[in-house]
Parts: C-alpha cells; sequence; structure tokens
C-alpha cells in the first residue's frame, strides 16, 4: 500500500455522536474524505478499503451503500462502453456541510472532534472526549487517575472499532476489569493484541458470543495474551 503523507484523522463530533451511523461506517467515511482531493473525489477502489479495514469487499461494499442511501455519499461512475472504469466517491457536503469540513478546519479549532494518530492510538481530544466518572476500582478502592482514564477508553473504543460495538467506557463493570489488568502491569499493546487475536480466532465460530469485555479482560487474559503472542513468535 502506498506509504500516505498525513498525520491522522480527524472525526467530527457530529458524526462521533450520531446514532444513525454504526462504528464502520463512520470510520469508513472519514477515510474516504481523507482521500477526497476535492475535484474529482475519492477513487480507493473496495479491494483497497477491504485490505485497509480487513474487512470482505463484499461487506466494504455494503458499507459504502448504505453510506449513500443515508444521504453521505455521491458516487459516480466513469464507463468505457458498458465497463465500468473508474469509480468516485464524494462526501456530500449539502445536506451535512456542518457535519464535514476538511482538515485545516479542525486544525483552526482543535477541541472539534476526535483524532487518531496515523498507528490508531487515540490522542488528546477535548471537546468530545467523554472521561470516565470518578470511580473507585473494586479490588483497592483506588480512584482512577486521568491517564489511566484515558488508556481504558483506548481500550474500550479500539474494542468497539474491532467487534463494530458500542460498549462504554462509563460501564463499572467494564471499568473494573480493564482496571484490574493495568494494576497487574499490562500495557495498551497487550489489551490490543487481546482483542486482535481472539477476534481473529472466535469470529464466525461458536466462541463468537464471547467477544465480550468480561470475557477478555476477566481471569484469562494473560493465558489468551500467551496464545496470541506465542503465535506471533511462531
Amino acid at each position: 500500500m502506498e506509504e500516505r503523507k498525513f498525520k491522522g484523522i480527524w472525526i467530527p463530533k457530529e458524526i462521533w455522536i450520531t446514532d444513525e451511523l454504526s462504528l464502520q461506517e463512520k470510520v469508513i467515511l472519514v477515510e474516504i474524505d481523507s482521500l477526497d482531493d476535492e475535484e474529482k473525489g475519492c477513487f480507493a477502489s473496495n479491494k483497497y478499503f477491504a485490505e485497509f479495514f480487513k474487512l470482505s469487499s463484499s461487506r466494504v461494499s455494503q458499507i459504502i451503500k448504505q453510506l449513500h442511501d443515508k444521504g453521505y455519499l455521491d458516487i459516480t461512475y466513469n464507463y468505457n462502453g458498458k465497463e465500468i472504469t473508474e469509480r468516485l466517491i464524494k462526501i456530500k457536503r449539502p445536506p451535512y456541510p456542518q457535519v464535514f469540513n476538511k482538515l485545516n478546519t479542525y486544525l483552526e479549532n482543535d477541541d472539534r472532534g476526535i483524532k487518531f494518530s496515523k498507528e490508531g492510538y487515540l490522542e488528546n481530544a477535548k471537546d468530545n472526549n467523554t472521561y470516565i466518572n470518578n470511580t473507585n476500582n473494586n479490588n483497592n478502592k483506588k480512584e482512577i487517575n486521568k491517564e489511566r482514564k484515558e488508556n481504558i477508553e483506548s481500550v474500550v473504543r479500539y474494542l468497539n472499532l474491532t467487534l463494530d460495538t458500542r460498549y462504554k467506557a462509563t460501564s463499572q463493570n467494564i471499568v473494573k476489569h480493564i482496571n484490574a489488568r493495568f494494576e497487574e502491569g499490562y500495557t495498551l499493546d497487550d489489551f490490543f493484541d487481546v482483542i486482535e487475536g481472539k477476534y481473529e480466532e472466535w469470529k464466525g465460530t461458536e466462541m463468537e458470543k464471547y467477544l465480550r469485555p468480561d470475557t477478555l479482560f476477566g481471569t484469562k487474559f494473560d493465558i489468551y495474551l500467551n496464545q496470541i503472542q506465542c503465535k506471533k513468535k511462531n
């Protein structure tokens, strides 16, 4: 894949908080926006999006159609006879001018939106970054500090993006499990490895129902992590 010269993706808060779009629709929408050259639009293929997001081409096609049907995209095709030679996708500016402005708007107003770095880790966001309420951990009764809260939110957001779910980082039960693992010395990368590894192993199987926080981040977390790290070494 060709290296792109950009520092990250900005998700406008109106897109992030809307209930109209799934998480997969949101991230594909902002990826299309990042590839839109404003003159022709985005001409990336379904294959590109499928490889980038680790989805099937048919699933990508379905998501793009849903975004078009909901009024977020304009799609045009160039033909050679009856053969389609190029697909051009453009973010629909009206009727959503308040939703999508280009990157420089958010650079000028850095308190609007949520920024993901090139590596995919959550960076600081001032406005729509919902912080976890002050919660006492059931195990050690210590107040969770700001850095820990942000790490817990990063884990929950990564879980939601991977599973296309809507778990809340304010859930005391979820906070309890994740914070307990952080207290044991595990890192963000460890959580990401377990989420990715178990998703790849359990997706489409009878174990898929266990792709949930209390299972992934429970007492078997160390076992899952070691299984995944052994697979990576092999």
